[in-house]
């Protein structure tokens, strides 16, 4: 009896360290190793309900979601309570009906998703209209491969999934975010489970820069696999914002002009967020503001290591977190002096004006737009800025001019709306895209397009975020017989809303003067679908 004890004990104790090691490879975002640690328990242990629950989580990691589900359904049935077994005891019921919970979200909101595949990833959309986002995200992404693992110093071994969702409703549904967080924070794509997750800008009132989001949660992927899943979110969501635009060019070029006037404001104010309370995720701050600040300040961080070290000091940086050093001493080994120091120096850093970007491709926005659902818009048809510029920016005869060329522009009477507009950006002291955007319509009616060209060019640079001036722009160009121009300003627009079925209309004509018949051919694909002409 006492022999027979012992054997159960010892029995229990082995699938409590296989159970462990599957745990901590998954938890390290080692997918391949968990799968073999599975093979253990399931070999050893076949019938146990650890063999399928952690069968059914490895599965899930994998995309497999219909398996997935009916594993947690046979770890149920086998008997997974809070208490059943030591190695599921720490989890409880509730995390192990959560696990099973959202593999079945994940089934239920991929189901008859259309699939795409590149070298390096597989993209899932529903089908029709979402469909158009295929082409444009897999370059971007192959661009950001290309860039990043070179720069991070890891390669995949597998195609990374991609997951795009058409809701808000949606994306809540397959991650830890409610409907509420991911509307208030503004945070509509993750990198969780082995995958990346965004929303259809198509869900979007006039989009969100939706490339740039994509290759910022393939940085999350990235460095969460190089440094196994040990880099704090303050450093994770830096290092995330500061190279997302590594896919388009250099990096560090995401952050507004906007957010960094508020990071200075918070600075002088004493009012910065502390990195601590950015854990667990920015997602869970309460405002957009709240979280375009907490960017602005993990990227300022991450800004200061690279100009100090380089990339190579970004790499080292996950590189000692994989080894087990704390997030101070790795930021300290990187940027070679102490933790308090790099802090002190970070601070004052935040505080100080940075320097303007001034080339038109990777110019950093002026603002941040509140991301605004089309099922909350309630009339707008414009998203509002995240600060609304000031008033000043307009002096009374600028102000009185616009609400004039306003008049004109809803009467369709382009020439003394171009004349009104005209006279009120002679009064401003910058751009205002909208004026600009408005005075530019006008001239374009009236066929005067290097006219709008001028206004159009100075608006893009000002604000390369602005869609609908991007459009514009391309049009004018498009007259201007200046084709590789205006194909920078449709990709531009093409990265914030896809679904304008303008810009593709416009770059139908751009291909055709290029010659490029490929080109053409996808822009009157995705034209079609942004129509609905092409969409099932």
């Amino acid at each position: 009896m006492i022999a027979l004890l012992c054997l159960l004990l010892a029995a229990k104790a082995d699938l409590r360290d296989l159970a462990t090691k599957v745990e901590e490879q998954l938890e390290a975002w080692d997918v391949p190793a968990a799968s073999r640690a599975v093979d253990e328990i399931v070999q050893a242990y076949p019938d146990s309900p650890e063999a399928a629950y952690y069968r059914g989580r490895v599965l899930f990691e994998q995309g497999k979601y219909d398996e997935a589900v009916k594993e947690y359904e046979e770890a149920g049935q086998r008997g997974v309570t809070p208490g059943s077994f030591d190695s599921l005891a720490h989890r409880g019921q509730s995390v192990v009906e959560n696990d099973a919970r959202l593999a079945k979200a994940a089934a239920e909101e991929t189901k008859g998703d259309a699939v795409f595949e590149s070298e390096h990833f597989i993209l899932k959309t529903r089908p029709g209209k979402d469909t158009l986002l295929a082409p444009y995200a897999l370059n971007a992404l192959e661009k950001a491969y290309a860039g990043l693992t070179k720069d991070l110093g890891v390669a995949p071994s597998s195609r990374i999934r991609v997951e795009v969702y058409d809701s808000a409703k949606s994306l809540a549904r397959v991650s830890p975010l409610t409907v509420e967080q991911i509307k208030a924070s503004g945070t509509i794509a993750l990198c969780k489970y082995s995958r990346l997750m965004i929303t259809s800008p198509k869900a979007l009132l006039r989009g969100y820069p939706w490339l740039d989001t994509v290759s910022h949660e393939f940085v999350h992927y990235l460095v969460t696999q190089k440094g196994r899943n040990t880099v704090p979110i303050w450093l994770q969501e830096g290092l995330a914002k500061f190279l997302e635009t590594r896919w388009r060019g250099p990096p560090g070029m995401a952050v507004d002009e906007m957010s960094l006037a508020l990071l200075q404001e918070a600075s002088r104010r004493k009012q910065l967020i502390p990195f601590a309370r950015m854990h667990p995720s920015i997602a869970m701050l309460p405002t957009q503001e709240q979280a375009a600040l907490a960017f602005a300040e993990v990227e300022a961080a991450i800004r200061l290591l690279y100009q100090r070290g380089g990339q190579q000091a970004l790499t080292e940086l996950v590189s000692a977190m994989a080894s087990g050093m704390s997030d101070e001493q790795a930021v300290a080994q990187a940027y070679g002096k102490s933790f308090r120091e790099f802090e002190s120096d970070w601070r004052a850093e935040v505080a100080r004006p940075r320097a303007k970007a001034i080339s038109q491709k990777n110019v950093r926005p002026l603002t941040a737009k509140k991301l605004v659902f089309k099922e909350d818009a309630k009339g707008k048809t414009d998203p509002g800025e995240l600060v609304p510029q000031h008033e000043q920016e307009m002096d009374v005869d600028a102000k009185r001019a616009a609400r004039l060329g306003d008049i004109f522009y809803a009467r369709r009477r382009w020439g003394a709306a171009a004349k009104e507009y005209g006279r009120a950006r002679s009064r401003l002291p910058a751009e205002v895209p909208q004026v600009a955007r408005r005075y530019a319509f006008s001239q374009i009616q009236l066929g005067h397009y290097p006219e709008a060209e001028e206004a159009l060019r100075s608006a893009a640079e000002r604000d390369p975020e602005d869609e609908a001036v991007q459009s514009l722009y391309a049009q004018a160009l498009l007259h201007g017989k200046k084709y590789e121009k205006a194909r920078i300003a449709l990709d531009n627009g093409i990265a914030v809303d896809p679904f304008d079925p303008d810009l593709h209309a416009v770059y139908v004509a751009v291909a055709k003067e290029l010659k490029d018949g490929a080109l053409e051919k996808r822009e009157r694909t995705a034209y079609e679908l942004a129509t609905g002409r092409g969409a099932q």
